[in-house]
């Protein structure tokens, strides 16, 4: 069997997307599937060892990347495919499923949220696609009752929570960064952060709750985005600069959540679907805070007073009273610890491909 998946940013591009459609096309070509990605970069290329075609990047208009080389290259070889697998939200994915009479697998990662404009001309494209798959793969039940875009299509939904691969985790070796700053980390308890630093991610929660931290308490946050200046802004006027530390991206996430003490994600909105970073943490026994934003997968993964605490979207206080509560109690820590490492098993990559294989299987 041969399989197509249609991503967006090729490696090392950073983001819960590109991450597990990396992680799933390298197991499925470990479990008798033959499974090719194709993505967007900065020019046109092949990488063998990791099964990818990336495509130059013509222009990104409403999030959306277009490459003119990658509609010419697919249009010329989708036919040697037994199926396409498209991960969305990916409007030039979406219109592409038009042009084949190959089966479709629609991966459903989010709703487009915040693009309302664009999506009310986008819409019907949208729809369309729906209407052809085959099959609609959706990471959680909460997330496909509350999906509007969803609603009409849910028959022929399967729901097969996003995996991880364990062995890309293992590699906790280097870091530049992590080096730069490790002295400064000596003596502090570490309150660790991942993700784009975009609007519904909610970071200036997560710094506002600086305030109500010991001195002894540190907040590294991870990732880069349109908002860096405005939340190093923040963090310089409320002179948090040494309880806040504001990384931009780094090469290896690994050494961060191996050495932090817990795992926080104050997203305020449902275009937090998933959260793959905190299956990440868990796999390093993490206690987790997350916010409770209904429909999303925050509360799906991070259990409340199993594997962590679960707060208020955009209270800063309540995200450092469970810090604070976490960090304070050695029996509530070694339980969500031991607990979040539980709840991992779940999330093993190895479990997503064989559902996804027997999924490939029925179509």
């Amino acid at each position: 069997m041969k399989v197509l998946h249609i991503g967006k940013f090729c490696p090392p591009a950073k983001g819960g997307m590109e991450t597990f459609a990396q992680d799933l096309v390298r197991h499925l070509n470990k479990n008798g599937v033959e499974a090719h990605l194709f993505c967007f970069d900065k020019h046109t290329y092949k990488n063998e060892n990791l099964m990818y075609f990336a495509f130059k990047t013509d222009g990104v208009f409403f999030s959306a990347p277009f490459s003119l080389a990658l509609v010419r290259y697919f249009l010329k070889v989708q036919n040697n495919y037994d199926i396409i697998h498209i991960h969305t939200p990916n409007p030039l994915a979406e219109v592409l499923s038009f042009f084949t009479n190959k089966p479709v697998v629609i991966q459903w990662q989010s709703d487009i949220i915040k693009q309302k404009l664009f999506y009310r001309f986008y819409k019907p494209f949208q729809q369309r696609a729906l209407q052809k798959a085959s099959k609609i793969i959706c990471a959680l039940q909460d997330y496909l009752d509350t999906s509007e875009q969803l609603k009409e299509f849910k028959d022929k939904t399967a729901i097969i929570p996003l995996g991880v691969d364990t062995k890309r985790l293992e590699d906790t070796s280097f870091d530049y960064k992590y080096n730069s700053i490790k002295d400064k980390l000596k003596g502090k308890k570490i309150i660790l952060s991942i993700g784009r630093l975009v609007y519904y991610k909610g970071f200036e929660y997560l710094i506002e709750s600086a305030k109500y931290l010991p001195d002894d308490f540190l907040i590294l946050i991870i990732g880069d985005g349109y908002l860096f200046d405005k939340l190093n802004n923040m963090i310089k006027s409320r002179n948090l600069e040494q309880r806040i530390i504001l990384l931009g991206e780094v090469e290896n996430i690994n050494p961060f959540l191996k050495n932090c003490d817990i795992f926080c994600l104050p997203s305020i909105g449902r275009a937090e679907s998933f959260g793959i970073v905190l299956v990440e943490a868990l796999y390093y026994k993490k206690p987790l805070i997350t916010t409770n934003v209904y429909g999303s997968g925050l509360t799906y993964i991070n259990k409340d007073n199993q594997t962590g605490l679960v707060v208020p979207p955009k209270d800063p206080k309540a995200i450092a009273d469970a810090i604070i509560k976490i960090l304070s109690d050695k029996d509530m820590y070694d339980r969500f610890s031991k607990a979040s490492f539980e709840r991992f098993q779940e999330f093993d990559i190895t479990n997503t491909v064989n559902l996804i294989v027997n999924l490939y299987k029925s179509i």
